[in-house]
């Protein structure tokens, strides 16, 4: 109950909500410089599925403005939550493959603070299960940008099988887990 109430307290403080916003905002920004070298051979209207951490850091910002606001858009808290999630998760397992996570201090940090702050807010963002099926759909496409059409973030092609089931895997399982688990917690 105390775990609860010190979560409520955090996840319903203006100030720290605020805070959040702005390095969520900062954070993507700055993260999309990782990004640039491929963006620069990528078609403009493709960008959106190639900056897949800038992208859902941007729109975790967004979604904490809305909550600052008391505004809620349910089938974009589900994108958003499973796509902070899901590429948390990708960058720590791409980094742990290419045996570099304790080599990258600051991405491997940065990618398990946006996992921890998800975590901790998913549970104050609503969303209906109806828009589930819709998520899943939304990032298979994202997975089929990043390993058909090859739009996926530079790593090693040596892990390309690895890391192309790991994320489709992840596109279907974190949608599925996330709904389950967030109407457990509404029961």
């Amino acid at each position: 109950m105390i775990k609860k109430n010190l979560l409520e307290n955090i996840c319903d403080n203006k100030k720290i909500i605020f805070v959040l916003m702005l390095i969520n905002f900062l954070a993507a920004i700055y993260s999309i410089t990782y990004y640039l070298p491929q963006l620069d051979q990528t078609n403009f209207w493709l960008w959106l599925f190639v900056i897949d951490c800038p992208l859902y850091s941007f729109l975790f910002g967004i979604l904490l403005f809305f909550k600052l606001k008391q505004k809620h858009f349910p089938l974009i808290g589900l994108i958003v939550i499973t796509g902070c999630i899901k590429y948390a998760l990708w960058t720590l397992f791409v980094l742990f493959l290419m045996n570099n996570i304790f080599n990258s201090y600051l991405i491997t940090i940065s990618h398990i603070l946006l996992l921890f702050q998800t975590i901790i807010f998913y549970n104050f963002f609503e969303f209906k299960i109806k828009h589930v099926l819709f998520v899943i759909l939304w990032f298979l496409l994202n997975d089929f940008f990043d390993y058909v059409l090859l739009l996926h973030p530079f790593f090693d092609t040596n892990l390309f099988l690895e890391v192309k089931v790991f994320s489709i895997l992840s596109s279907v399982f974190i949608v599925l887990f996330v709904s389950i688990f967030f109407q457990k917690n509404k029961a």
